[in-house]
Order: structure tokens, then sequence, then C-alpha cells
């Protein structure tokens, strides 16, 4: 009977310590969506000032829409990330993204 009590005890236990833990790659795949956007925001820029300077205002708009949705994309990133405990998400991953050029 102590047996069976302790070995329900121990993985109660157990179970309890591996609930609480979040795995890492929920930050990591977090960030790298991060960097992608800002990449992207900054691919979209530079398309939007081509198209405006070639006169093309229906693509430039467009290029402009994309931006705020790439935009609304890194917010909501950089808030997740802030709750999982990263400290200036927005920052880190555009630092990240000229190391790596």
């Amino acid at each position: 009977m102590k047996k069976l009590i302790f070995t329900l005890f121990v993985s109660l236990l157990g179970i309890g310590a591996f609930a609480q833990t979040t795995p890492a790659t929920e930050k990591q795949k977090d960030m790298k969506d991060l960097r992608k956007d800002i990449k992207d925001v900054k691919k979209d820029k530079k398309e939007r000032r081509q198209d405006l300077r070639s006169g093309d205002k229906v693509a430039a708009r467009q290029e402009t829409k994309d931006i705020r949705r790439d935009k609304k994309d890194i917010k909501s990133d950089a808030k997740d990330l802030k709750q999982e405990g990263v400290k200036h998400p927005v920052r880190k991953a555009d630092r990240q993204i000229r190391r790596h050029r």
C-alpha cells in the first residue's frame, strides 16, 4: 500500500512539473516569424518607393496595405514574445537580421 501511494505521489509531482514548463521552440518560432515580418516590411517599403517613382499608385497602395498587415503581425508577435519573457523583441530581431547579412 505504501509503495502504491508513493508511486502515485511521485507520478503526480512529475506530471505537475512537466505541465508547468513551456517548450523553448515557441520562442524560437515566434522570433523567426518576427524576423520574417521585419524583412517583409523593409522589402515592401523598397517596392513601394520604386512604384511611386515610376508613377504606379495602385501598386504603391497595395504595398502600403501589405506594410500595415506586416506591422500588425510584428506587434502581435512582439506582444507574445514579451509574455514569454523576451525583453525588447523587435530590437533584438532587428539586430539579429543585421548580424546575419
